[in-house]
């Protein structure tokens, strides 16, 4: 009888194991990546704690805090959104107290009105071009 012999480049299939064969290397390879990176600890922006769990898709809470909040669907913090926080923070710090954003409340749309035949700032004189929930940044 011979001896099963152990392998000498340790466990290859991880957590897509149980997938045995089927679906290809680098589809399983992929998924061990993204099941690995969801499954490690992460970091409560609360309580600065390791201790976020994904209970959803997109959906992570604190075991410490019990602090519920929206994120990726695979990682709590995407890097786009850890580039939108930045970018938000550099205006803030730039634009001194009132943080130098002003968000317009006008609701009134006109579209195709005065493309390429006004400046921008008759625009604005008009209200034209300024929706729901425009912003300027920093008197430009």
């Amino acid at each position: 009888m011979t001896k099963k012999q152990k392998r000498k480049k340790g466990i290859k299939t991880k957590s897509a194991g149980r997938f045995g064969a089927r679906y290809g290397r680098r589809i399983r390879k992929a998924i061990t990546e993204i099941e690995g990176r969801t499954r490690a600890a992460h970091t409560c922006p609360k309580c600065e704690r390791k201790s976020v769990k994904r209970i959803g898709t997109g959906i992570w809470k604190c075991a410490k805090c019990s602090y519920t909040f929206t994120g990726g669907t695979y990682i709590p913090h995407t890097p786009l959104g850890i580039t939108a926080e930045r970018i938000i923070k550099r205006i803030i710090e730039r634009g001194g107290g009132d943080g130098g954003v002003e968000v317009s409340t006008d609701v009134g749309i006109s579209i195709g009105r005065g493309i390429g035949k006004s400046s921008e700032k008759e625009a604005e004189a008009k209200g034209a071009g300024t929706g729901a929930g425009a912003v300027k940044v920093g008197g430009e």
